[in-house]
């Protein structure tokens, strides 16, 4: 009597299977990690602000108004940053419009507002407006109502930014 080997391997049908399980998986992750990217790069945004809220914070608490526009600029901007420009006490950070930043946030815009010991937006943030020692920052982007001209969804800001 013979014996046959028995085929080893996997069958065509559960090859399929396995590959139709691989591309489910990478249609969810592809889009999370595009934001994670995208959320990356916005935080070289918030990290050249911090120069500008510390120079904008202490002209405030020594003079006791906001500074002249454009005194603080940093217009070099950084690998995904544009600009980080000031008017008064409000900041404007400007992600750059093309490669190597994300096309989620290419050449959109976040802003930073001084806020109250209540952690309210102070509003009177023009050069020359009178204003109290500023206790904080809000970052605001486009999903933010009133005072913002923010054109960044907010899902891409860090979380201390988040409403």
């Amino acid at each position: 009597m013979q014996q046959h080997d028995k085929q080893k391997g996997f069958t065509l049908i559960e090859l399929m299977i396995v590959i139709a399980i691989i591309g489910i998986l990478a249609a969810v992750a592809l889009p999370l990690y595009q934001d994670y990217v995208a959320r990356s790069q916005v935080a070289e945004g918030v990290a050249q602000a911090g120069a500008l809220k510390v120079s904008i914070s202490e002209f405030a608490m020594t003079q006791g108004e906001c500074p002249a526009n454009s005194v603080y600029n940093n217009s070099l901007g950084g690998r995904y940053t544009s600009t980080a420009n000031h008017q008064g006490c409000r900041i404007v950070v400007t992600m750059r419009g093309s490669a190597p930043t994300s096309l989620r946030i290419r050449g959109n815009a976040f802003e930073f507002f001084p806020a109250d010991s209540t952690g309210q937006v102070v509003t009177n943030v023009d050069a020359g407006d009178s204003i109290a020692p500023i206790q904080n920052w809000v970052c605001l982007g486009a999903n933010d109502t009133g005072v913002t001209d923010a054109d960044i969804d907010v899902k891409y800001l860090p979380s201390g930014c988040r409403p």
